[in-house]
């Protein structure tokens, strides 16, 4: 099993608000490309900062902490 998958989060560049978090390997955190509507219009509107939380994970404790991130951002 590789442990090649890290969880990131994209943060406002106006405000340093997280508005996204993901999981992935390779570049996957910095493309910008092929994102959804929420995703484009924030970034348009505020930019964006990438920032990896933890990497080195299997894909199933990059799923975890990605699900575990998620619910930490949208209960601020």
């Amino acid at each position: 099993m590789k442990n090649d998958f890290y969880v990131y989060i994209h943060k406002r560049q106006s405000d340093g608000i997280v508005f996204y978090v993901g999981k992935g390997r390779g570049r996957r955190a910095h493309y910008l490309h092929e994102r959804n509507d929420h995703w484009q219009k924030t970034f348009k509107k505020h930019g964006c900062s990438v920032e990896i939380v933890r990497g080195g994970l299997c894909e199933q404790k990059a799923f975890e902490v990605e699900k575990e991130l998620i619910a930490k951002h949208d209960s601020e």
